[in-house]
């Protein structure tokens, strides 16, 4: 998922195997414009939104990672795991987690695997990819909110990849999985994207093999895309940027077939103006779980007010969000 100034820097680069230094000098040169166009998370400032508990937990391998847990007023409320963009820490959503803590809603924002509180960093020595996020670390993070919040329904949600991811980690516990809600999000299937991104999303796939070879992991807090990601993670991203098709590597679990059996309500929301998470990657992503109760929102500056909403700011907005979506939780 590119956003438009992402974009705008990767039109016109030549994607091509240069692995001598001068393609990479090259390669990293080009890709540099994207850090410098690229618009940066907002990182929402903790003074006032840090979470009532930190809860920490250990996966079955042994990783460590931390969660925040904002409780809403009742005990019974519904309980939405928000899982975070590709290379985001967790502490970006606590606006969010906050305000749909205040409409009803409790919110647990855990942080990926290899970053911030984990226990492990990408390097050529650890990697990882969908598979452990999904199989691993998820099981251990529901297992322990369900023990802190018995009878609360449990939603998974997420912001761009963490969307795709929590539509993965339901097909995988279905029978522990009320529903799903995610936001500027979307399948990375180049086919969802115009043929200048689609340029782009190959580009990124060649520099990921490329630095995945070189220095074992991909630097993506350098170039602008993501953070310090594993190579599994950015191999299994570009796999279904090629195929539109969620198969990690090392599964045995057939993910395509059990979204299409998945039956739950799911609600999507999107913004008309984030080229990043387009309304047809929103769409292809809905279009694998055909036995779900649907709804899919997608709203421009007349939605909000005149606010104008993108892939990052609605961040900074989270009170224009939070009482329509919980409100539709709370009815489903």
């Amino acid at each position: 998922m590119l956003d438009r100034a992402s974009g705008d820097a990767l039109t016109g680069i030549k994607v091509s195997e240069e692995t001598g230094a001068g393609g990479r000098n090259r390669i990293h040169s080009r890709l540099a414009g994207i850090g410098r166009a690229f618009v940066a998370m907002p990182l929402n400032s903790s003074r006032d939104m840090n979470p009532a508990e930190t809860i920490s937990i250990t996966a079955a391998d042994g990783h460590r990672f931390d969660a925040g847990l904002f409780r809403a007023a009742s005990a019974a409320a519904p309980v939405l795991i928000f899982l975070s963009a590709l290379g985001t820490p967790s502490r970006v959503y606590r606006g969010f987690a906050a305000a749909m803590a205040a409409q009803g809603i409790h919110v647990c924002t855990p942080d990926w695997r290899g970053l911030a509180s984990s226990s492990v960093r990408a390097s050529r020595r650890h990697d990882h990819g969908y598979r452990a996020l999904v199989e691993i670390d998820a099981p251990a993070l529901i297992e322990m909110l369900t023990e802190r919040l018995p009878g609360s329904p449990v939603w998974i949600g997420g912001h761009s990849l963490g969307g795709q991811l929590s539509t993965l980690m339901a097909a995988r516990q279905p029978d522990r999985v009320h529903g799903l809600l995610p936001i500027a999000s979307g399948s990375v299937a180049l086919s969802c994207y115009p043929p200048r991104l689609q340029r782009g999303i190959r580009m990124l796939g060649l520099v990921s093999r490329i630095s995945g070879a070189m220095v074992g992991h991909f630097p993506g807090q350098r170039i602008g895309f993501g953070g310090r990601e594993a190579r599994g993670v950015m191999k299994d991203w570009v796999h279904v940027a090629h195929t539109g098709r969620y198969e990690p590597v090392g599964t045995a679990f057939n993910y395509e077939r059990a979204l299409a059996e998945l039956a739950m309500p799911v609600l999507v929301l999107n913004f008309k103006g984030d080229t990043w998470a387009p309304e047809a990657a929103a769409s292809y992503l809905l279009g694998k779980l055909p036995q779900c109760q649907r709804e899919q929102w997608t709203w421009g500056d007349a939605d909000t007010g005149g606010q104008h909403l993108d892939h990052f700011s609605w961040t900074k907005h989270p009170q224009l969000l939070a009482p329509r979506i919980a409100a539709w939780l709370q009815a489903h």
